[in-house]
């Protein structure tokens, strides 16, 4: 039972990290393309504190961040499986975004990806193996702790 709250609390810290990042990309480009006043960039603050509290709430407090990020020779066999496994849907659904993205910008006419979207990608690309070992696991014991 105890297993299932803390899957369920990773799950609900990750959907909250990546909901901030939407709709902070989305706020963005509302302003920017809506011409919306410059003064609703200011909700962005408040975006970008959720998303920071959702970010060490999500990865960096259970150390799925560091699972991702460390070497493989630190890490057990169990973790190099669960670390594999994760970065093998991670990516394959980072490349399904991407391109969707991609496209949707030249179907839309739009001008080319800016720096926002640019970053919120790296960001994604380095945050999804974590979040998909989030949520399926409980917690990730290191040995250097």
């Amino acid at each position: 039972m105890k297993k299932q709250k803390s899957i369920n609390q990773n799950r609900v810290w990750i959907s909250i990290n990546y909901l901030s990042l939407i709709i902070g990309v989305l706020l963005f480009y509302a302003v920017k393309i809506l011409h919306w006043p410059l003064s609703y960039l200011l909700f962005e603050i408040g975006i970008l504190g959720v998303f920071i509290v959702s970010f060490f709430k999500a990865f960096i407090i259970p150390k799925f961040w560091k699972t991702v990020h460390t070497s493989l020779e630190n890490l057990d066999e169990r973790e190099v499986q669960v670390v594999f496994n994760a970065l093998r849907y991670a990516y394959s659904i980072f490349a399904i975004i991407c391109l969707v993205i991609i496209y949707g910008f030249a179907i839309a006419k739009y001008q080319p990806i800016d720096v926002v979207i640019a970053g919120s990608l790296l960001y994604l690309a380095h945050s999804l193996p974590a979040s998909i070992i989030g949520w399926n696991e409980k917690n990730i014991s290191m040995e250097d702790d």
